[in-house]
């Protein structure tokens, strides 16, 4: 009984670490397709960008509901875009 507890961890940990790879090489954006990449590491992956989303979200009504002024909404949504340009740098090629 120990030794099948020990083993059904032993793949629980194996498992976690592959997955904890995987979301590692989605955000350094790696060179694989998200086709092979778990579901489970593409959705730990993004939970920034749903956080980011929530938050626009819920300014957007705020700003809506009269409880944000307009100048709180365009500065809340200029900070998430330099934070997005921080952690999303745009790359452009050479001509």
């Amino acid at each position: 009984m120990a030794a099948t507890m020990i083993f059904a961890g032993a793949i629980a940990a194996v498992y976690g670490i592959l997955i904890a790879m995987h979301v590692a090489a989605i955000r350094a954006r790696g060179p694989a397709d998200d086709r092979y990449r778990p579901r489970l590491a593409v959705w730990l992956a993004s939970a920034g960008d749903r956080r980011r989303a929530r938050i626009e979200t819920e300014a957007a009504h705020d700003l809506v509901a009269g409880r944000l002024t307009r100048d709180r909404y365009r500065a809340t949504m200029a900070a998430m875009a330099a934070q997005d340009d921080v952690e999303h740098p745009l790359a452009v090629p050479k001509a």
